[in-house]
């Protein structure tokens, strides 16, 4: 699925892969030359909206860039999962010291214990935390507002500016732009035959994440004038597939699935199209309650323990959009809130015979070899169960591995 694409979308997709290579890139260096600060955020539940209205840049926390996790595990058990023990080897080795301050959340024990290594032993000089409630109800809805509002309000204060109805107005018009061409780019590799891979679809919403917004949205809006305008190429998918689970950033990971002649048509990731799904809305008369409300009642991850339902009702309502043949469901080994969805989703398909392939992983793509096996041989369980007149009857059994 990762044909050759027209000159136009090749050499946009060029510069949006140039931010994959590690955490300083070219369009963070444009922002710091204007005299803007950056502030770095481990986690979706920190609005960006907030952050930007208050002055910095917000930039999410990876660990690209980073060849072992040796420097973090001084200070962090091996049971710390390998996305937070990269981004704390870059943190340590000096390679996000370009960054202003950074933002954690409790969103699991491994963020909080990172919490920590940042401010200890980096040299950042503010340091942000939002204390997430467990469960997304109304009861608790005010608890996180004062959370994010006490955030916006220190960092303004940090950074000598005030946090204005009239910027979080603005920031609110910035973020959905980002999130509407975000969703614009995901629906290109869900045609039959796709105009885009779910490689390069996760590569652009990643790099949304990443950039000064005002770049991403030209950016796109080239890469979209230059891929609608062209033709499919390549015979139609062998298996049309959504991709689930914990934190995922790498596209390379998509890229192996796909290269056993699957397309990646749909994801339910923080770092793929679960976080362009909605805008904030109604954001005229009070735009931080709008942009709180819209992150802590956003389709939630596996952290939200009482939301099961709620995402595996997502995880259909997508299936069912695009066609899906099957499910995979990745984490991150020693991931524990994801290893429970995991659990649950296993039993909840089965019920309904959606094919589910699970893999355990670790963060890089060391074991890229062994998905691409584990992928073949799924497809080739779709298209036997396809050929027997079973599929979605219930028939079909999850195909368990790990890697």
């Amino acid at each position: 699925m990762n044909g050759i694409h027209p000159r136009g979308v090749n050499r946009v997709m060029a510069l949006f892969r140039q931010v994959h290579q590690g955490p300083h890139h070219v369009f963070v260096e444009e922002w710091e030359a204007s005299g803007a600060p950056v502030v770095g955020v481990f986690c979706a539940y920190a609005p960006p909206e907030v952050i930007w209205a208050a002055g910095a840049l917000p930039i999410r926390l990876r660990g690209a860039g980073s060849l072992d996790s040796a420097m973090a595990d001084t200070y962090m058990t091996g049971r710390t999962c390998t996305f937070v023990r990269h981004v704390m080897s870059l943190a340590l080795d000096g390679r996000y010291d370009f960054l202003e301050g950074e933002v954690s959340l409790n969103t699991c024990d491994h963020v909080r214990r990172a919490c920590d290594l940042w401010r200890l032993k980096t040299p950042l000089r503010f340091h942000g935390f939002i204390s997430l409630p467990r469960d997304a109800r109304e009861s608790l809805y005010s608890y996180y507002r004062d959370e994010v509002r006490t955030l916006g309000e220190s960092l303004a204060e940090h950074l000598g500016t005030t946090l204005s109805k009239n910027k979080l107005k603005q920031a609110c018009a910035l973020y959905n732009k980002v999130r509407k061409l975000v969703s614009r780019v995901d629906q290109l590799r869900a045609r039959r035959r796709p105009l885009l891979s779910g490689a390069d679809a996760l590569t652009v919403a990643v790099a949304s994440q990443v950039m000064p917004p005002e770049r991403f949205c030209a950016l796109a809006e080239q890469l979209l004038e230059a891929a609608e305008a062209a033709r499919p190429r390549g015979p139609v998918p062998r298996a049309r597939l959504l991709l689930a689970g914990g934190e995922l950033d790498e596209p390379e990971f998509v890229a192996a699935l796909e290269r056993q002649g699957a397309v990646v048509a749909a994801d339910t990731l923080c770092f793929g199209s679960r976080n362009a799904a909605e805008p904030v809305r109604r954001y005229g008369s009070d735009p931080l309650d709008a942009i709180c409300r819209r992150t802590f009642f956003q389709t939630s991850c596996a952290r939200m323990m009482g939301s099961f339902p709620d995402r595996v009702e997502d995880l259909l309502e997508r299936c069912r959009q695009r066609d899906i043949d099957g499910v995979v469901f990745q984490r991150l080994k020693f991931c524990d809130p994801w290893g429970s969805d995991a659990h649950n989703l296993r039993h909840r398909l089965r019920d309904l015979g959606v094919p589910l392939l699970l893999l355990e992983r670790e963060y890089g793509m060391a074991h890229a070899g062994q998905v691409s096996t584990r992928v073949q041989a799924f497809m080739e369980l779709i298209e036997s169960s396809a050929r027997r007149g079973r599929k979605g009857a219930g028939e079909t059994r999850p195909v368990e591995a790990q890697v």
